[in-house]
């Protein structure tokens, strides 16, 4: 057995600053480490190899030298070899050029059964790389596991998504991500191979398309700054919090999307685009962030000069079909057929590789949900593609370009990203926009063929729902942490989320886990329950609009970090405080 795990080197995030001078990061002095995800993978992959009674695992990176000290890490966590790609034509690539280089060293490397990797790095936060190293490599894939078995070449994967575990049965070779992270320092000796671009192509030419800056559709315009200013008020009663936290979510609240579409933009007259977004969609009803999108499609069609169209995928559309239209849609178009009555990531991203393929939307966008972020970065590799994902920010530019803003570092960071490629592809984090007020309208509707279904080499075997969409869903969230005993009863309408000590204890499902190295959540008011506040916790909801604290301790960071803090015990301020907003 071989397993080839891809690993990066990361700078350490919370000692990332920004430079208002130069207007980008400081990295002098940074400490760099292996990306707790990549990590884990590692440690799974010796874990896989001892239970099969042998074999090899091998660490993969591509960096600069300095990329060797993570991959010492990867030999003592128990790597058997490392190999390094380290040549001036990788530097500067994206996610798809950095796929594309990693899939060509597995394949020199060759007679390879699974490829592991984490879902995403702490540095980027892309998500892009397991899916699109596998649309190169050809192979089937599988996206935030939680377990997994390996017994020859069969696979059993068990993964984590917003409604649950689904476990997943295939035949290797495959590329797997791993959902959980792990933290290591130490380092050992070990052989470590560097290859450079003439080992894994006959012929490297000058500005060759495949590495690098060239081979990249997706290039940086902008680095910012956008960490939010927190009062850090801090109370002993909710009597006297309560008044402050209403003034607060009063004066932050956001409007609805508009139906009104704005002027194209540029020339005119010129050739118009339109604006697609893929509807996702749960018990016939399209989720939030489908609609958030729906609304934010009017305002970048309207600068297009183009409509806004829904993409509705399943076996029973009905009930989406006529919500986007509600919504904002002015075109639907339909794939509805029985394979698609459940995500799966062969059949889905058939049918919308097909989709742009044939129909050429100019924009995609796409909610950064589990399922969005496996299923867009899989079609734009197949069609080599640029995409960006977990974007927080999305405009059009005069020459119609999509210009996408996503974060990084933990979010106090973002990257202002424009592709190069047509169709322009990006997922979204939900509750980045309002959806636009219902109206009565009859759809537009277009029915689609995707063509011949492939033969699938994935199959579900099970589901276990333990649905965590709510926390996208809902204007208030709960964050618990590890001190918190026992989970808090609360409304129907409150979500309620913890950090990863929290998750850890058993306290929530870890779908339910915020943070860095979990899922980031956007209500309009986050309560950060006995959370101490380490950056890694604070990450999780940066992008909340409100965040109020309640602890007993006033010298925990996140009484500084919030907006209004509560000293106190939970159980008392908690109900109180939710009952007086």
């Amino acid at each position: 057995m071989k397993i080839v795990c891809l690993v990066k080197q990361v700078p350490r995030a919370d000692a990332i600053e920004f430079d208002p001078e130069t207007k980008s990061l400081r990295r002098e002095g940074v400490p760099l480490l292996l990306n707790p995800f990549d990590a884990a993978a590692v440690a799974q992959a010796v874990a896989l190899k001892e239970r099969n009674g042998g074999g090899e695992v091998v660490a993969l990176t591509m960096g600069p030298p300095q990329a060797e000290t993570a991959l010492r890490t990867c030999i003592a966590l128990g790597a058997d070899r490392c190999i390094h790609l380290s040549d001036r034509v990788f530097a500067l690539a994206d996610t798809l050029g950095t796929s594309r280089t990693l899939a060509l060293a597995v394949e020199k490397e060759g007679d390879v059964d699974l490829v592991l990797c984490g879902r995403k790095t702490v540095d980027s936060e892309t998500w892009q790389v397991p899916p699109e190293a596998a649309a190169f490599l050809g192979w089937p894939h599988v996206t935030s596991v939680v377990e997994l078995e390996m017994k020859g070449s069969a696979i059993r994967a068990v993964r984590e998504t917003d409604d649950g575990l689904e476990t997943y049965e295939l035949t290797g070779p495959a590329v797997l991500s791993l959902a959980h992270a792990r933290e290591t320092a130490e380092s050992a000796a070990g052989p470590i191979e560097v290859w450079t671009a003439s080992d894994l192509v006959d012929e490297v030419h000058e500005n060759d398309k495949r590495f690098g800056q060239t081979g990249s559709p997706t290039r940086v315009l902008a680095v910012r700054d956008v960490t939010p200013e927190r009062g850090g008020d801090i109370f002993t009663s909710t009597e006297d919090a309560a008044p402050r936290l209403k003034a607060l979510l009063a004066e932050r609240r956001v409007d609805p999307s508009s139906w009104e579409k704005p002027e194209r933009l540029g020339e005119r007259p010129g050739k118009s685009y339109d604006c697609w977004t893929l509807v996702e969609h749960v018990g016939g009803r399209p989720i939030r962030a489908s609609l958030e999108l729906l609304g934010k499609g009017r305002e970048l069609a309207g600068k297009l000069g183009g409509e806004n169209v829904a993409l509705v995928l399943g076996a029973d559309v009905a009930g989406p079909t006529r919500e986007s239209a509600r919504h904002g849609a002015e075109r639907v178009v339909v794939v509805e057929d029985e394979r698609l009555a459940d995500y799966h990531p062969e059949l889905w991203s058939h049918a919308v590789r097909a989709v742009v393929e044939q129909l050429r939307p100019h924009v995609l966008l796409i909610p950064a949900t589990a399922n969005g972020r496996d299923l867009g970065p899989r079609v734009a590799g197949e069609l080599e593609l640029g995409m960006t994902g977990d974007c927080v920010g999305l405009g059009i530019d005069r020459a119609g370009r999509l210009i996408q803003t996503k974060p990084a570092y933990g979010g106090n960071i973002v990257s202002v990203i424009m592709g190069s490629t047509t169709p322009q592809l990006a997922t979204v984090r939900p509750r980045m926009f309002e959806p636009l007020e219902p109206r009565e309208e009859e759809p537009h509707v277009e029915r689609f063929d995707p063509g011949d279904w492939p033969d699938s080499r994935l199959r579900q075997s099970q589901h276990r729902p333990a649905s965590a969409r709510d926390l996208d869903e809902a204007d208030v969230v709960v964050c618990v942490g590890a001190g918190v005993a026992e989970p808090p009863q609360l409304r129907d309408d409150v979500a309620l989320g913890g950090t990863r000590g929290a998750c850890e204890r058993g306290l929530l499902p870890r779908n339910r886990q915020i943070g860095l190295l979990g899922r980031q959540v956007a209500p309009r008011l986050l309560v950060a329950v006995g959370v101490h506040g380490d950056f890694e916790e604070l990450t999780g909801f940066v992008k909340a609009n409100v965040v109020a604290a309640v602890s007993a301790d006033r010298g925990d960071p996140v009484m500084s970090a919030a907006d209004v803090a509560v000293i106190g015990d939970w159980r008392e301020v908690l109900p109180e405080l939710l009952a007086a907003l």
